[in-house]
């Protein structure tokens, strides 16, 4: 997309992506076309406005683009944008995490039940929440209160979550999002509710070396060369995956200090097995209940090498490349485009209360589509994107089946064989 942009030296565009890392290369692949914003005093979504007044083109991260008002929809619309989003952004959010930066604005679904009771907030069957209460000077839930005039906050089983603006995307000319599996995601059934219509497309290399769309294909032929790179573990270590539900969120959250310590095990089994050094290995699992930081505890596991004095002053965002860590939504990042060995310690669901809320209004995700889709984008940051080999080891039964399943692989799924390693299995 980046070389669209080169050729259309007239048109105004602005680039999206996850993480900061990535602006200073879209950057220089542009010959400094785009501008990426800064806080200059008042913060960045205000120079963010500045640019966009100028008609600059710009680069700028998920995070800040999340945090659009209705004055960047104007001018978004005013400078005939597009839109290039390098991977899809999270749209729902729970209120929790879009205040946390705020002091004390953190509810529970108890204040939320007192909310409804005392009329501040009616809930509609499409768990939309509107505001009916009194304005109060200082009140402790103004920020609900600012969240649900704005037409933005959800109610979900007396759970409040922020859905971003659709009035954002109707305001741009057009729209280009650079992901795979779209219809795994969040993004695509909120597209499907608001009737945004979308054309998928795949990218095919020209004769001179560069990219073009071109009609959708899902490539057999592609996954087979992909298969013939990836070794995926097929053997006793697998036994603590066996059961269906294995290595979900809430599967992790009820482990014992004792079965965490068997996953830890598992993963220091597997390392030796492929001889692994430690700067080739990546793994994930969740990072909710405290689960990452268990099992970071495991020898070898937590930076890809010792670091020195001045690394360990890092801060976290430069720190990230050194960590052995991945996170399960690590996206658009060539940083781990060295790591030979995976390690993949989740089964991924959509939340219950993100499927019931799409299933009300009518765009069901599908949950295995969703999981497959976010286990190739994890395995994606590897050196896999260099066509290198890698060895990967997925102790869930499901995550495995269906990635067999994608690849076109025989299900060559790890059963125990015995009752008593059954029992074991099931942990």
């Amino acid at each position: 997309m980046l070389e669209k942009v080169n050729e259309d030296l007239e048109g105004n565009y602005i680039y999206v992506t996850p993480y900061l890392s990535e602006i200073d290369r879209v950057i220089e692949r542009t010959q400094h076309r785009f501008k990426q914003p800064y806080n200059t005093g008042s913060g960045k979504l205000t120079n963010f406005h500045k640019l966009l007044a100028s008609g600059e083109c710009i680069v700028t991260t998920h995070a800040l683009f999340l945090t659009a008002t209705a004055e960047t929809v104007q001018l978004i619309h005013e400078g005939d944008y597009t839109l290039i989003l390098d991977e899809a952004i999270d749209i729902f959010q729970e209120y929790n995490e879009v205040v946390k930066s705020l002091d004390n604005k953190a509810i529970t679904k108890e204040d939320v039940r007192w909310l409804r009771q005392e009329g501040y907030i009616a809930v509609s069957d499409n768990y939309h929440v509107e505001w009916s209460g009194a304005i109060v000077d200082g009140f402790h839930y103004s920020e609900v209160e600012r969240l649900a005039k704005s037409g933005n906050l959800r109610c979900i089983d007396d759970t409040l979550y922020w859905e971003y603006p659709v009035e954002v995307f109707t305001a741009f000319k057009h729209i280009y999002i650079l992901t795979y599996l779209f219809e795994g995601s969040m993004l695509a059934a909120y597209m499907n509710v608001y009737g945004l219509p979308y054309t998928k497309c795949s990218a095919e290399r020209t004769e001179d070396d560069k990219f073009q769309l071109c009609p959708y294909d899902d490539c057999e032929e592609r996954k087979s060369a992909l298969a013939s790179l990836i070794n995926i573990y097929s053997g006793n270590l697998n036994r603590i995956g066996s059961k269906p539900n294995a290595f979900s969120v809430s599967w992790l959250k009820g482990r014992s200090a004792e079965q965490i310590r068997v996953i830890q095990n598992a993963m220091r089994n597997y390392k030796m097995l492929v001889k692994a050094p430690t700067d080739s290995v990546m793994w994930t699992t969740t990072k909710q209940h405290n689960i990452y930081k268990k099992l970071e505890k495991t020898k070898g596991f937590k930076y890809i090498r010792q670091l020195t004095a001045e690394e360990r002053r890092l801060p976290d965002e430069k720190k990230r490349k050194l960590q052995c860590f991945v996170s399960c939504t690590a996206r658009a990042t060539n940083d781990y485009s060295e790591r030979t060995t995976l390690i993949y310690l989740l089964n991924r669901y959509l939340p219950p209360e993100i499927e019931k809320y799409f299933s009300r209004r009518g765009s069901p995700i599908d949950e295995e589509c969703f999981a497959i889709s976010e286990l190739l984008q994890w395995i994606w940051r590897s050196a896999i994107r260099n066509e290198q080999k890698i060895n990967l080891y997925i102790p869930s039964y499901r995550m495995r089946r269906l990635l067999f399943r994608w690849l076109g692989l025989d299900e060559a799924l790890y059963h125990p064989r015995t009752k008593k390693v059954l029992e074991k299995a099931l942990l």
